[in-house]
């Protein structure tokens, strides 16, 4: 609009000029022709008569005329001047730019010491080209706010289909790809918005495909790591239990027994105690305890009662909702994890003082918050590993919403937004 604008400013300035320098031409040839045929009638007409001077006092009185003024003035004296014009129709400066810069003058002689002195006036001949200029200056003008409005209506309209898919484009940056563009009247507008629709139906079906897959993916990894921990309960645990039972009958022999071998006995039964209860927390952490059986809030809070038992230096406190014992099944899971993983994080690598888990219920979504006061990270210039991309995945299932807030020095804080239908 500012090239259009300008462009149409210079074009207006440009016909203003010329108008008005034609304007001036005209006025200097009308004043040359209005003094040559005066000096041709003034001449005649002295001849004419007997007496010269006579005669042209008689003309000096007429005094001024159309485009002349007549003065009787001694030889040896200045010319006489025109009275200045009330200038009443034409505007200041357009007399000031179309008025000749000399004015065409002549001197007759009639007498041996006088001289009729004809002077151009161009005063009735620039308020005649103002008469005629103006309408022609207003229809400039007016074309050139018509052509700004016109303009401006015509990019408007153009401009609103690029607006629309920048918007779009947006929209598609941010995730959301059940966006369409509609039909355009331009064609080149309309064949852009088809290849967007198609960009984004590619899109949104490659998400929706991902989304299957990552599904998939985790619903195998959490029947692996049920079989996994069944396997753990059935076979190792039988066999440590068979162990530690055989290590307590050998004991019950003490007395009988050559040296060392109750020694080695109760060595073995430690050990075997040991790897019991690292199978016990390997189990817990492939399959919650009483997840599906207790629900989310009681398998949740049995977890962290776990973790505070075994890190009795940090401060773990949990605020649960009873509510959330009917969770489904998929969703509890997907939460349990994003705990479990956040807590690890915090532990290994933030070295917090004290942490809190929150989980409750509003307006219809599940609100989960896991806050620690440790060292905390820079979001923007840490890459997210593997633990990270697995929580947002998890919640990207749940359609929800993930949110990590973290400073250098000011701590951790991990956010869940998941609708419950």
């Amino acid at each position: 609009m500012i090239a259009v604008t300008l462009l149409l400013a210079a074009i207006l300035l440009a016909a203003g000029w010329l108008v008005i320098h034609n304007a001036q031409r005209a006025i200097a040839e009308e004043m040359d022709s209005s003094v040559a045929l005066a000096s041709d009638l003034v001449e005649t007409s002295i001849r004419s008569d007997g007496e010269a001077l006579a005669a042209a006092k008689r003309l000096a009185a007429i005094g001024h005329l159309r485009h002349l003024c007549l003065s009787l003035v001694p030889l040896t004296g200045d010319g006489g001047e025109c009275p200045a014009g009330d200038g009443a129709d034409a505007p200041a400066w357009f007399a000031a730019m179309t008025r000749p810069n000399s004015l065409p003058n002549r001197r007759i002689v009639v007498a041996p010491d006088y001289a009729i002195h004809i002077l151009a006036d161009p005063d009735d001949e620039i308020e005649e080209a103002w008469q005629d200029t103006r309408g022609l200056l207003a229809l400039l003008l007016v074309f050139y706010g018509a052509t700004i409005v016109i303009v401006y209506r015509l990019l408007g309209r153009a401009i609103v289909p690029v607006q629309r898919i920048d918007a779009a484009l947006a929209r598609i940056e941010h995730g959301d790809y059940a966006i369409r563009l509609p039909h355009f009247s331009l064609p080149e507008f309309d064949g852009i918005a088809a290849q967007f629709n198609h960009m984004a139906e590619t899109l949104a079906a490659a998400r929706s495909e991902n989304q299957r897959l990552r599904e998939h993916s985790l619903r195998i990894q959490e029947d692996e790591r049920r079989s996994l921990a069944r396997e753990l309960h059935d076979e190792l645990g039988q066999s440590l239990t068979a162990i530690r039972a055989d290590a307590a009958g050998i004991l019950a022999r003490r007395e009988r027994l050559p040296d060392g071998v109750a020694e080695s006995a109760e060595a073995i039964a430690e050990v075997a105690a040991r790897i019991y209860d690292q199978t016990r927390l390997m189990m817990r952490r492939l399959r919650p305890p009483g997840l599906d059986e207790l629900g989310l809030d009681a398998a949740l809070e049995e977890h962290i009662a776990g973790w505070q038992r075994t890190h009795p230096a940090i401060e773990i406190a949990y605020t649960g909702d009873d509510t959330l014992s009917d969770l489904p099944s998929p969703a509890a899971i997907h939460v349990f994890r994003l705990v479990q993983e956040a807590l690890t994080n915090a532990l290994r690598h933030g070295q917090p003082k004290r942490i809190d888990v929150a989980l409750g219920t509003s307006a219809g979504r599940l609100r989960l918050t896991i806050t620690d006061d440790g060292r905390g990270f820079d979001p923007a210039a840490r890459r997210p590993g593997l633990g990270l991309s697995g929580m947002s995945e998890r919640i990207d299932l749940l359609a929800g919403q993930l949110h990590i807030d973290s400073s250098p020095g000011g701590g951790t804080r991990v956010r869940a937004d998941i609708p419950l239908v």
